[in-house]
């Protein structure tokens, strides 16, 4: 039998060999700070960076992300930090400071979406134009697209299709506030099934089929109710079962948890997209969604013009698809996997930041009851036929109508709510922020609910900002909130009061819930409108009494977005004949 020793030497070598190389290994694993942007010394000398110091900060605060980066901010007195949570990775700059951050999406060409979003969609969207560097492949999907978010189009298609949905859901409240007779009840999945129906109709027109909350309504109207003693006790009501469709819908949504923050998104969407339940959601969503398309060109085929541009969002992307390929000499491509994700884009992404912004207005209402009041009085004033005639207001009357009040409270529930907790870009070339070099590649995250949007402000030396954010503020153009009340829930900083009487004023102070500049979110117009609808429908019926303290917390969890823990509500109806 042969055998092989290997000489003591070359063996030692080989040893050698591997210990220098996982030593390299290591050392390349370790994180690269970017020069002068501050960062935590302890965490640049771990493997995992801020890995374990986040994990320890969450577990002790009960916090997520965004409070220990926040955390993190104070202990380095610094508006710009970075952190490290990739091995191998490029540091992540973290930026609380709304001067730079709008210059920064507004005026600087040198920053453009970061691939840390597009990553998020990669394993259900990976066609959506969220995924594109803004060059001539993002501006021709935005082109399919383009008049979905016209005024006219909002409120002679979306917002009667939204406003059934929404009646749906006061039904379904009516129901549950004569059953639970006080006690208060989690509503954080109703509002999230209303938003998933009104933006299904949005996109698919107001006979589409599907509900989720319809299923609820079912079920609670069959529940037999055993009241818990105390009135501080929230009551539990039966849950109908949603259909394949929605069910599916909700189920790729929550994808989205599983990625969020990972080190390694795309490797995380290989495995997860692979699961047997959310392969079998992927085919069901495609497939339907294959089918309206279809059902689209059939009613194009079949209709006139007029028909076809009203009807839906569906609709209205055929027509512009077909519009465009005869612009380019091409033939349509109605069933392109950009056509699928961009409807799918609308119904992913839209419900969930909407319904986490109405989860939030909720608690915002219920514990500022002078507000509440308030924005009650100023929707009766305003519709007031509406209220001689003990009804709710039309349609028209809610879409037509500017209610400073109502635009005011809209506004500041999307600044403390801050449902999309930040927002990314990423350096295309080697720039400055703040006066530091950042290298080309870099994502830059701004928080949203950060310094000076939700907190005081950081003191900046005007010398460290870039020159375009120099010359906006010699012409007028540097809004900051307050400090003193910045992290109250005001609705009245933005109100003006001038000629004309009170008017709603939206550049009063930092907002940042729906980004800036070209890559702003695109869907911004239609949330208005589905929050406008949803809060005057839902104040002109109901008063939001408050909870206990044990069910009225503000932590939160991070998400696809920044969801409150608790949301309960607790109901009383109202209407105008009681006032």
């Amino acid at each position: 039998m042969l055998s092989f020793a290997m000489p003591g030497t070359t063996a030692s070598l080989v040893v050698a060999a591997i210990i220098v190389a996982v030593y390299a290994l290591y050392r390349a694993a370790l994180p690269k700070p970017i020069p002068g942007i501050p960062y935590d010394v302890a965490s640049s000398h771990r493997l995992l960076g801020n890995v374990p110091a986040m994990l320890a900060n969450i577990k002790k605060s009960e916090g997520t992300f965004i409070t220990y980066v926040t955390d993190l901010m104070d202990s380095l007195n610094s508006p710009i930090i970075q952190v490290f949570i990739r091995p191998f990775g490029k540091p992540l700059v973290i930026l609380a400071d709304f001067r730079e951050a709008h210059d920064l999406m507004t005026r600087r060409k040198e920053f453009d979406r970061s691939d840390v979003v597009g990553d998020l969609f990669l394993g259900v969207a990976p066609n959506h134009h969220i995924r594109q560097k803004t060059n001539d492949t993002f501006k021709a999907q935005r082109r399919l697209i383009q008049d979905l978010m016209t005024p006219t189009f909002l409120h002679d298609v979306a917002a009667p299709a939204i406003l059934k949905k929404v009646n749906l859901l006061m039904e379904l409240w009516r129901v549950k506030a004569r059953a639970a007779r006080g006690h208060p009840w989690v509503a954080n999945a109703d509002l999230n099934h209303m938003s998933l129906d009104a933006i299904s109709a949005f996109a698919f027109g107001a006979g589409f089929q599907h509900s989720a909350v319809q299923p609820d309504l079912d079920a609670v109207k069959a529940q037999d109710y055993n009241l818990p003693a105390s009135k501080d006790e929230p009551i539990v009501f039966a849950k109908g079962q949603k259909d394949q469709l929605l069910q599916s819908i909700l189920d790729l949504t929550h994808t989205i948890g599983e990625v969020q923050g990972n080190p390694s998104p795309r490797l995380t969407w290989a495995y997860v997209m692979r699961k047997p339940k959310i392969k079998k959601a992927a085919k069901s969503k495609d497939d339907c969604l294959k089918r309206e398309l279809q059902d689209a060109v059939k009613r194009f085929q079949n209709g006139n013009d007029q028909d076809v541009k009203l009807r839906s969002a569906v609709d209205r992307m055929i027509l512009n698809e077909k519009d465009l390929a005869e612009k380019d000499g091409r033939s349509p491509e109605y069933f392109s996997g950009v056509m699928i994700d961009e409807l799918f884009g609308f119904i992913f992404a839209g419900h969930e930041t909407t319904s986490t912004a109405l989860c939030w207005g909720l608690k915002f209402l219920a514990d500022n009851r002078d507000t509440q009041d308030r924005l009650r009085e100023a929707l009766w004033t305003s519709f007031a036929t509406a209220k001689e005639q003990a009804r709710e207001p039309t349609i028209e009357e809610i879409t037509g109508a500017r209610v400073p009040y109502l635009e005011a409270t809209m506004e500041e529930i999307l600044r403390c709510a801050g449902a999309a907790s930040f927002v990314d870009r990423q350096a295309m070339v080697d720039t400055q922020l703040l006066g530091y070099g950042i290298p080309k590649g870099t994502s830059v995250t701004t928080l949203v609910t950060g310094a000076s949007m939700m907190r005081p402000a950081f003191q900046v030396d005007e010398a460290r900002r870039s020159a375009s954010s120099q010359s906006a503020k010699k012409n007028g153009h540097d809004r900051a909130w307050d400090p003193s009340d910045i992290s109250s829930f005001k609705p009245e900083r933005w109100l003006a009061t001038g000629e004309k009487g009170t008017t709603f004023d939206a550049t009063a102070g930092p907002q940042l819930a729906f980004g800036l500049g070209t890559r702003g979110c695109y869907g911004k117009r239609l949330a208005y409108v589905e929050i406008k609808i949803f809060l005057t429908v839902m104040i002109w019926n109901f008063e939001l009494l408050k909870c206990p303290p044990a069910l009225s917390g503000y932590k939160s969890n991070l998400y696809m977005t920044h969801e409150p823990r608790s949301c309960y509500v607790r109901l009383r109806e109202v209407g105008p004949v009681d006032a």
